[in-house]
């Protein structure tokens, strides 16, 4: 059986040339383009060919003409007519008697005197040059640029669509999301929009079945739905997305939440027709249950979120894939870190949410040394101080860390952990993220939880993002001029702290830094946005409470003129006599879309790279 690569032959040319002169390899090129069709989408390697041609010095008058009669033969076939001509005319001036011309003038019905018409408008740039443009631009510039009449419209369209999300179901929202403050309830302007998610979702579905091209360029899917079908339409919604999903050859990551049936079939279908997928992220909305997930061999980041069930399904698909994950999250109040289904030495990105054990730790501590970003949550089981103490140079790369201890073990007796945590970071001076939450009350004596864990802080110059409970004992007035100068980020879990709203802002205002531009408090009983803005925080751009979000506007005598500033919502709080005003972000912002828009308020800093995006 004779096999033959058609790798190796591209390798061998690619050998040859590089042994070549300037002067050879542009021969070589010429005859490479004269065998190049003209047709089939060949004007953008001929362009860029051509233009990269001409810039050579010395060339024979011969070997320019023939370059520049491909090109304008090129650009006559695609509709450029303007371009084409002068292309021609070029060759006119250096070879006033050239034949192939004159056949091209005749051809074409062209009288000589068009050829020396300047093309209309700027100079025309290849779409390889306008699609470098828009990969820098953010989503917001994607839209807009939408509605031009320009080739760069389809540009914006092609890179938005790479990006897609479905909404097969309706969203409910929450009426009482957090203490003192809440989302507006359902209206009739929600059922509204959710209605118009319904038919987006299935106009998205329709194209990638009857549109190939468009269905190529989706790299990323995510899919949304409730886990009980209240409206009776999922079942026709999951039918089209299991006969979309074999269309969508170049996707490579993946995001689903849903019942488990629907994550079931969805996974298989991507099983079978998407092997090579990339990213692989899991939501399940039913408790108690486990999925079977196949084997995808060139899986790199996996996360799943569930809550109960039997772990062992899970454990099986990790250490399946051990030999390709990067990234890993899981999120499971009932289940242990699977420490032997790991391959801890290979992974950059580590999230686990649960059982906080001693084994945890040292596997972690002691084989994670290419981590970068690391969060951990949940119950604390052990006493994990000596560990610390023992691998305080451990995790050479950690940029990012978030550890969240939500309750303790009633055994759990650790008075040296939060000094042992404050050790393990104190010289880490390329630390951007540091977040640390820890039970307050009587609890803050068995860990060791007092002021001097904010007393590391000053150490970490390089911090951009920073969340911290707030101990009892802390001055608030101190507090502020404990943050690190460069954060730009940050976020007081105020659990600890008994003071009043107007105490705490007039207190912690005069030491926070000028490069403040996202703040979120959590755990304190706040009536209104407005007064953290105006009291406590007026550099901010953004601010939360709890899990419910504002942009800051500021009229032009603040400073920031209406036209930089982002209207980001729809219910608005003004106070008449001040020039700042807040607007709280609708729900689906907050759910779906907060990474974008925070991006978008150069908030960057306050989103956590987590491994599902």
């Amino acid at each position: 059986m004779n096999v033959f690569n058609p790798r190796i032959l591209e390798a061998c040319i690619r050998d040859v040339s590089v042994r070549l002169t300037d002067h050879q390899k542009a021969s070589v090129l010429l005859h490479a383009l004269e065998q190049l069709p003209t047709e089939g989408g060949s004007r953008e390697i001929m362009e860029s060919s051509v233009q990269a041609f001409l810039k050579i010095n010395g060339l024979p008058c011969a070997d320019l003409t023939k370059a520049l009669i491909l090109r304008a033969k090129t650009r006559l076939v695609a509709g450029y007519r303007t371009s084409a001509q002068q292309d021609l005319h070029s060759v006119l001036t250096l070879d006033p008697d050239n034949q192939d011309v004159k056949a091209i003038i005749h051809s074409q019905h062209l009288r000589p005197e068009m050829l020396l018409r300047e093309p209309h408008g700027p100079p025309r740039f290849s779409i390889e040059v306008w699609t470098q443009i828009a990969l820098f631009l953010p989503k917001r510039d994607l839209k807009s640029l939408l509605l031009i009449p320009h080739p760069i419209s389809r540009i914006a369209s092609q890179l938005l669509f790479r990006e897609t999300d479905l909404h097969l179901t309706p969203l409910h929202e929450p009426t009482g999301v957090d203490l003192g403050v809440s989302f507006d309830d359902a209206s009739d302007v929600d059922r509204d929009l959710d209605n118009w998610h319904h038919q987006r979702s299935a106009d998205i579905l329709t194209r990638i079945l009857v549109d190939p091209q468009f269905a190529g360029q989706i790299r990323s899917l995510g899919i949304h739905a409730a886990s009980h079908d209240l409206s009776q339409s999922l079942a026709f919604q999951v039918g089209m997305l299991l006969n979309a999903l074999p269309k969508l050859s170049n996707l490579k990551k993946i995001h689903c939440s849903g019942s488990k049936d629907l994550m079931l079939r969805t996974v298989r279908c991507i099983h079978k027709c998407i092997p090579k997928i990339q990213e692989l992220s899991l939501e399940l909305a039913d408790p108690s249950l486990d999925i079977d997930i196949p084997r995808f061999k060139h899986l790199t980041h996996f996360s799943l979120t569930s809550e109960g069930g039997d772990p062992t399904s899970t454990h099986i698909f990790i250490a399946q894939s051990r030999d390709t994950l990067r990234a890993l999250a899981i999120q499971n109040s009932c289940w242990h870190f699977p420490a032997d289904a790991l391959s801890l030495r290979q992974l950059s990105n580590l999230e686990f949410g649960g059982h906080l054990t001693t084994e945890m730790f040292s596997e972690i501590l002691s084989n994670g040394y290419q981590l970068d970003s690391l969060k951990l949550s949940g119950s604390l089981e052990c006493s994990p101080s000596p560990l610390f103490r023992q691998h305080r140079s451990a995790l050479p790369f950690l940029r990012h860390l978030h550890i969240r201890i939500t309750s303790l073990n009633r055994q759990v007796h650790d008075r040296d952990l939060c000094p042992s945590i404050s050790e393990f970071v104190r010289h880490r001076n390329q630390l951007r993220t540091y977040h640390l939450f820890l039970p307050c009350g009587a609890e803050n004596r068995r860990i060791g939880f007092d002021a001097s864990a904010w007393g590391v802080l000053p150490a970490l110059s390089q911090l951009r993002s920073l969340a911290m409970t707030i101990p009892c004992d802390l001055a608030l007035g101190l507090a502020g001029w404990l943050v690190p100068r460069n954060v730009s980020a940050l976020v007081l879990d105020m659990e600890g702290a008994a003071v009043d709203v107007m105490s705490f802002l007039k207190q912690i205002r005069p030491g926070i830094p000028t490069s403040l531009k996202y703040v979120g408090i959590t755990n304190m009983r706040i009536r209104s946005a407005q007064v953290v803005v105006e009291h406590g925080f007026p550099q901010v751009r953004v601010v939360a409470i709890g899990h419910n979000v504002w942009s800051v506007i500021r009229s032009r005598s603040t400073g920031l003129g209406r036209s930089e500033t982002l209207h980001a919502g729809t219910s608005v709080e003004e106070v008449q006599a001040s020039d700042i005003s807040v607007e709280q972000w609708p729900y689906r912002r907050v759910r779906f879309h907060q990474k974008e828009w925070l991006e978008l308020m150069e908030c960057g800093d306050a989103v956590w790279r987590s491994v599902s995006g």
